[in-house]
């Protein structure tokens, strides 16, 4: 298609565009100050609550008194993970996992109090220091129960957690008690940080999760989160990083009746659970999954947070399948390095009667195709011999099919699934392979892998026809430094993917090469 024929659609491709966003959205202008400019005479729709009235409240304002009860640190320990606890904004203070010895919660110092995890703030005058009542050790859970209560405030608090043992729930039971009668309402928040990994500083992606009104978990990177949106009654509201989520998966109380998110630096992201009016004595209870990226363990708490998974969509059961071997062969390897590459020998081996059916396509395709040519010289100046000579080459050998698509229609697939896989397991995390290599989900720290990769594939451009060789040089030279970005594990799954792909292609051309001779 030349340069001209694809200026027309696109200059009226451009043009439709333009007049839809005018007529049908309004035409509506931002101001310098990021807000929608109103015009007289326009449309608009009134709030149906008092609370879809109040501006996004993100900041705290804590009671000014003093500490009544020295700092008390309570942890917990289930297999899972570790959990300490503070009296100081009844909050989580550390949450540390076990296996990978990651943690994605850290105390704050005294003077980001703000900062901590499940900290209940009040419309204003917050209380800090709270009262270790009692803790309690069950079959299933742990709990912890803290009060506050003051001369300074004419309310009492009373949070209790629930830790479960074998799964990475946590339940949070809020119950607030008025002094006195309220002649105003009063709101409650609930503060809960994303995922923070130090590990990751710069390289990690933190972005905000929720359920929409079709039920559907959405996920925003943080960069891309308006300042002053909000969600009405969310029933699952969080932040994800690579390999971990944060989320209010339950609300069995209703508390929630409003959700924002409040971003602080460049890599922490803090959920905000917005409460209804309070005049008398109000208890809610919500649900949080704070844990991993795993599918098992998310499902065990809430189905839903799968969607949060890198390779959740239409590829999400060949990912699954392909974990699931990738899980069964470290089991015996003791090594994901070594699992990832007879993985890949079992995708070439499954995928070779495909392979060896597409040469013979290729080789069909090309001696129909030669045979076409000799027939358009021969009767160039003949079209009713050169139509009756086609029809009678087309009748005797047959139309050449698609077949040697076939390979390529699977392994595109598998490819996709298998680098979602690779890119995004927590299995991989700090998972070494060889001497150098202490870590697959990191990228080849001497760049040995990509290297290598790139050689392959030069290597592979001298299997392919004269034709496509130069596009083939071309490509691995282009792809070298992209290669250089990837994680060892996906690096080390296409090296060898390519690398037995360029054996299979020279043991088949010797094999002819010997089978002609012996003809």
């Amino acid at each position: 298609m030349k340069i001209k024929e694809l200026i027309v659609p696109l200059f009226l491709a451009l043009s439709t565009m333009w007049i839809i966003n005018y007529y049908f959205f309004g035409g509506k202008k931002a101001t310098d100050n990021g807000s929608v400019e109103v015009r007289s005479g326009q449309k608009f729709e009134a709030p149906k609550t008092k609370q879809e009235l109040k501006p996004l409240n993100k900041e705290v304002d804590f009671i000014d008194e003093k500490r009544l009860h020295k700092r008390v640190e309570t942890e917990f320990e289930t297999k899972l993970a570790k959990f300490v606890f503070s009296n100081d904004g009844a909050s989580l203070d550390r949450l540390e996992f076990k296996g990978k010895a990651l943690g994605t919660i850290f105390p704050v110092s005294d003077t980001e109090r703000e900062n901590r995890c499940f900290l209940v703030a009040l419309n204003e005058n917050t209380p800090y220091y709270y009262k270790l009542i009692g803790k309690e050790e069950t079959d299933l859970a742990f709990n912890i129960l803290y009060r506050y209560e003051s001369s300074a405030s004419d309310l009492i608090i009373d949070k209790k957690f629930t830790v479960y043992k074998n799964t990475h729930k946590v339940d949070l039971n809020v119950a607030i008690t008025p002094k006195k009668d309220l002649l105003e309402g009063l709101n409650a928040r609930i503060f809960f940080p994303s995922p923070v990994m130090p590990e990751f500083e710069g390289e990690d992606t933190i972005s905000g999760v929720k359920v929409n009104e079709k039920g559907v978990v959405k996920s925003t990177k943080k960069g891309s989160l308006d300042d002053y949106s909000g969600w009405i009654k969310p029933s699952l509201f969080g932040s994800d990083s690579k390999y971990f989520v944060h989320a209010m998966v339950g609300d069995s109380g209703r508390f929630v009746q409003r959700a924002y998110y409040k971003s602080i630096g460049k890599n922490m992201l803090f959920s905000i659970l917005e409460g209804p009016s309070i005049n008398n004595k109000s208890s809610w209870a919500l649900s949080f999954y704070l844990g991993p990226k795993e599918e098992q363990a998310m499902l065990t708490v809430d189905k839903r947070l799968e969607q949060t998974l890198a390779y959740y969509g239409w590829l999400s059961p060949i990912s699954k399948f392909l974990l699931f071997i990738l899980k069964f062969l470290y089991k015996y390897l003791k090594n994901y390095g070594l699992a990832i590459i007879v993985l890949t020998i079992l995708i070439r081996l499954i995928l070779l009667p495909f392979t060896l059916k597409a040469e013979k396509g290729m080789k069909q395709r090309k001696e129909f195709q030669k045979k076409l040519e000799y027939l358009q010289r021969k009767y160039k100046h003949d079209k009713a011999a050169l139509s009756r000579e086609k029809a009678e080459l087309i009748k005797r050998e047959g139309m050449p099919g698609l077949g040697g698509c076939l390979p390529m229609l699977f392994q595109f697939p598998l490819f996709f699934a298998l680098s979602s896989v690779l890119r995004s397991s927590i299995e991989l995390y700090k998972a070494p392979f060889v001497f150098w290599i202490t870590d697959l989900s990191a990228k080849d720290p001497y760049y040995v892998l990509p290297i290598l990769l790139s050689l392959t594939m030069l290597a592979q451009a001298f299997t392919v026809d004269p034709k496509q060789r130069f596009m083939m040089i071309a490509m691995a030279l282009v792809l070298g430094p992209l290669f250089a970005s990837f994680s060892a594990g996906l690096a080390l799954y296409i090296l060898f993917s390519v690398g037995l792909g360029v054996l299979q292609t020279v043991l088949l051309k010797k094999k002819e090469s010997s089978g002609a001779l012996i003809g």
